[in-house]
């Protein structure tokens, strides 16, 4: 014959075992939370503001272009002909941002990079390169040409 403390007692230790599993539950997961939220996984990477962008991108040794042109039957060497490296220029709009430089008139875009929501698109057809943002409905046009050998922006907004 069995206690009747038996039954309670087994009811007891089952609710117990499921608190302590709920509590063990609970604890693990809140140390999970606090380990993302402090970093113990690694700290995010924070934007750069715009005089630490300029300070990277001046950090980047300068490069020279060099062309030969093809061998002549002459003894006399050819000239070799060196355009100084211009430093890229970094153009923000609330679209996003263009790295652009140029190569004697011409403007080249080095990237672009939209911000957040946007996408970038290219646009031809123009005297000189554009880059578009959009968002939605929201465009930003950045147009560019070269003013004294730097890219000097148009920014539209629309």
């Amino acid at each position: 014959m069995s206690s009747p403390w038996s039954g309670r007692t087994r009811a007891l230790t089952v609710a117990l075992a499921w608190v302590a599993a709920l509590g063990a539950a609970t604890v693990v997961g809140m140390t999970a939370v606090n380990a993302i939220g402090s970093g113990i996984v690694g700290a995010g990477q924070e934007p750069l503001s715009q005089s630490e962008v300029d300070a990277r991108l001046s950090a980047f040794p300068a490069t020279t272009r060099t062309s030969d042109p093809p061998p002549t039957p002459s003894s006399t060497p050819a000239p070799t002909t060196t355009t100084p490296a211009v430093e890229p220029t970094v153009v923000n709009s609330r679209g996003g941002s263009v790295i652009a430089r140029c190569d004697g008139d011409q403007v080249r875009i080095v990237s672009t990079t939209p911000a957040q929501g946007f996408q970038s698109r290219a646009e031809s057809g123009h005297d000189h390169p554009s880059i578009r943002f959009t968002s939605g409905r929201a465009r930003v046009e950045v147009r560019l040409r070269c003013v004294d050998g730097v890219p000097r922006p148009e920014i539209r907004n629309g």
